[in-house]
């Protein structure tokens, strides 16, 4: 999960500097590219020399190299970095970061930051607890940074109490986790509404209530992060979201939230309404000001559209539906009552009886409530809330759905359904353009072109998602990209989507022009961007083929092998063979090597023979399963470097977890251990299945 990450490590001074050491040895080791910027007083307790070693590259310091001149660009670090940590984080650094006190490198580079930060505070208990101190790191919360809460124990001082930095293990632990999830809902779309409603009386007047927005914008930030495209409905709030995954639709009133909803929802895979839509409005809305005529006034009502019931009304088997509840009194009864009324998935319960929740907090407690029954939490910040219910929503979105899919239509397309997503978020100041025209062409060229010889039936069809990130771009038009393949196949006899290929290619380097024609001849390569899709489609569809039929994909996997050969000469670091690095190259020769063969016929076992036999035979599919599992074990026994393996099981994780759910407790423990055996680092995730009592 951190292979292949490129971080950002910030020192500052304090005496759990040393710590540092741990820490870059550690991400090294989980094969990241760690880059050490350490302010002028970090120096005094760890040297550069020994962080340059355990990094391999040099420490930055200062703005400019003194023997040289040259200018340590912390623009260039926050367009490298993929995260920032700030370990340890002193009260100091802390309260320049919060003001923006740009006086040394390491803040310039967190000011320049593009990627997720994450700070984890160091200092003596009281001036942790100083108010100062928390005021500045709840400015930091609250401007998107992540928190690594202290730990409690013997500081430097000799006192006990809250200020010792969190252990390395433990950071590594908690970046790994969050880039396992910065995927996980990957190709899923997801409404949510946020905020208030304001019905008008007059042109200055209105009924409405005190909702800030802020559940529902953490709720769309966190579906976000985990690799959803999201589509916020937000009545009037002050809440801002930069999240480039995130689409925002403003509005005012119900009646224009429920408009912008039932046009959304057909298309998305879920909906969390969190929005406190108004439900009366004045029945009759006045042109002009209302004056003050009597001592009373008399406002008619009427009912305004109820959005959470309309889209429960519509939603088709697939789709989830989350709704909330505020309540005074009666609040599990209530909210059972929503439940079921308006055919929600589950719901989520608040009380303004609780202190710190409700509107006009930073904080919430919540209950969530479904048909099977109900999890309290704890009062926590509403950024945490949001992670427990996308995590519920998240089950519920891998859950494989047992009903059967009308296989009769043939496909009049390919054999693809891809999507084509760039963001240019981290190129300013270009002529936006050529991106649209390069996103469309790779549309067109992906999508309209032939790749086999094969008939599709359209519920055949292989789901794609090429999201490509664009990391610089000259007006020449040569491109450096990062791209996010992921491919799903249908699980026959249900409406579940299992991942076929998983993969972040780091860097692609190209040249288009706009209106270019994307072209690709086999046995000529002169365009890398079009080789590159080549590669992943001849790939994909040959995972699709081995999933149909054991061995069945060998012909267009060696198209690929050979595209990966060929591309040798075009000198993208991507196709180098015999890199130590994880490219195109080691992918395609792990998977094609014969010692690799039980890993081409486990995804025949894994797929077709166990999770499509699921949805009639669930304990025989869960069997073949496992078989497939075991024939991975094999493989990593005979190539233990190989990548292939691990890249699987991360990539399959929740759902293998979901899959044994089910089972009895000595199957559980014989597929954990053989799972904890291949990927140890996931043993965390592998151990849910022997905790999970379904």
């Amino acid at each position: 999960m951190l292979k292949g990450k490129k971080i950002v490590l910030g020192v500052t001074g304090s005496i759990a500097a040393y710590k540092a050491a741990l820490l870059v040895r550690l991400l090294v080791k989980e094969g990241a590219e760690v880059q050490v910027v350490m302010t002028p007083s970090a120096k005094e307790f760890i040297t550069p020399l020994t962080l340059s070693t355990l990094s391999g590259k040099p420490v930055l310091c200062d703005f400019f190299n003194s023997g040289s001149g040259a200018w340590n660009s912390h623009v260039e670090l926050g367009l490298w970095a993929d995260a920032m940590i700030v370990a340890p984080a002193t009260a100091s650094t802390i309260g320049k970061m919060a003001c923006g006190v740009a006086d040394n490198l390491l803040v310039t580079t967190y000011l320049s930051m593009k990627a997720p930060v994450f700070i984890a505070p160091a200092m003596d208990l009281d001036m942790f607890a100083h108010p100062s101190t928390q005021r500045n790191l709840d400015v930091l919360r609250g401007y998107g940074n992540n928190i690594i809460e202290p730990a409690a124990g013997e500081l430097a001082s000799h006192l006990c109490g809250k200020g010792r930095m969190e252990e390395p293990d433990k950071i590594v632990a908690l970046l790994k986790d969050f880039f396992l999830g910065s995927a996980e809902l990957c190709g899923k779309k997801i409404l949510v509404t946020a905020g208030p409603t304001y019905e008008k009386i007059d042109p200055v007047r209105f009924v409405g209530n005190y909702s800030s927005g802020k559940m529902g914008f953490a709720v769309a930030e966190e579906c976000a992060r985990r690799g959803a495209d999201v589509t916020i409905i937000a009545g009037p709030v002050s809440v801002e979201c930069d999240n480039p995954r995130i689409k925002r639709i403003d509005v005012e009133s119900a009646r224009e939230m429920y408009d912008a909803a039932m046009t959304e929802f057909p298309s998305c895979d879920a909906a969390v309404l969190s929005a406190a839509v108004a439900d009366y409005r004045p029945a009759v809305q006045a042109g002009e000001k209302i004056k003050r005529k009597s001592e009373s006034m008399v406002l008619e009502l009427e009912a305004n559209p109820d959005i959470a019931a309309s889209l429960g009304a519509v939603k088709r088997e697939g789709q989830r539906l989350v709704g909330f509840a505020l309540e005074t009194e009666n609040g599990h009864e209530n909210a059972l009552g929503k439940l079921e009324k308006k055919n929600l998935d589950f719901i989520v319960l608040n009380s303004l009886k609780d202190e710190g929740a409700g509107f006009a907090c930073d904080t919430n407690k919540v209950t969530v409530i479904d048909r099977e029954g109900s999890c309290g939490y704890q009062l926590k910040s509403k950024k945490d809330v949001a992670k427990d219910i996308v995590s519920h929503l998240s089950k519920l979105l891998l859950l494989i759905v047992m009903f059967l899919l009308p296989f009769s239509a043939k496909a009049e397309g390919e054999e693809l359904n891809a999507t084509v997503t760039l963001n240019a978020s981290k190129v300013q100041g270009t002529n936006t353009d050529v991106f649209k025209q390069l996103e469309e062409s790779l549309n067109e060229f992906i999508n309209n072109r032939k790749w086999t010889a094969n008939t599709y039936e359209e519920e055949e069809r292989i789901d794609c998602n090429f999201t490509f990130v664009v990391n610089s771009y000259a007006n020449d038009g040569s491109f450096d990209c990062s791209l996010m393949v992921q491919a799903t196949r249908p699980v026959f006899g249900s409406s579940y989507t299992s991942v076929l290929f998983k993969y972040e290619d780091k860097s692609i380097k190209f040249n288009y022009q706009p209106f270019d024609r994307l072209e690709f001849v086999e046995d000529n390569l002169d365009n890398n961007l079009t080789a590159t899709i080549a590669f992943y489609v001849y790939t994909i569809i040959g995972m699709d083929l081995d999933a149909m039929g054991e061995l069945g994909g060998s012909e267009f996997l060696n198209k690929a092998y050979t595209i990966a050969g060929n591309a040798q000469n075009l000198g993208d670091a991507g196709w180098r063979a015999g890199s130590s690095s994880n490219n195109r190259y080691t992918i395609i020769d792990d998977y094609m090597n014969g010692a690799m063969e039980p890993v081409r016929k486990m995804m025949y076992r894994y797929h077709r023979l166990g999770l499509d036999a699921m949805f009639k035979d669930a304990d025989g599919g869960r069997k073949e399963i496992t078989e497939g599992i075991r024939l991975l074990k094999k493989a990593y026994e005979d190539r233990p470097m190989a990548y292939f393996t691990k890249l699987f099981t991360e990539y399959k994780v929740d759902e293998i977890v979901n899959v044994y759910s089910k089972c009895t407790p000595e199957e559980k423990k014989s597929v954990v251990e053989i799972l904890s055996s291949i990927n140890p680092s996931l043993s965390g995730e592998w151990d849910k299945i022997t905790k999970n009592n379904n």
